[in-house]
């Protein structure tokens, strides 16, 4: 009897990281003085929410690169950053913008 050949059609590339854990962007208010500015901050799992506050794991964006240059980017900016960039932090309620899937994309 002769082998049978299944081909894979969604084959993950090699090297690539497999995970389930969806990224989420979250912009804060940066207030310096009286200059106001933005500040993302690109999770490694859902945001959990506290009394007042909102417990994250992720990485600090340089503020220097845009908004939608960070999520068409976020998968690369989080393997290329270095692991000591990583921090578990409580960002406050009131400082939060908006928090954003960077997984999900309608059709």
């Amino acid at each position: 009897m002769a082998d049978i050949a299944v081909e894979v059609s969604n084959r993950v590339p090699n090297g690539s990281v497999i995970t389930t854990k969806p990224s989420y962007l979250i912009t804060l208010e940066n207030n310096l003085g009286k200059t106001k500015s933005l500040r993302y901050f690109i999770t490694l799992d859902r945001p959990e929410l506290l009394n007042g506050f909102v417990q994250v794991k992720g990485i600090f964006v340089d503020n220097n690169v845009l908004e939608e240059e960070i999520i068409s980017k976020f998968s690369s900016i989080l393997t290329n950053s270095a692991k000591d960039l990583f921090l578990e932090v409580l960002l406050p309620w009131h400082k939060i913008c908006s928090i954003r899937s960077l997984v999900f994309k309608a059709k």
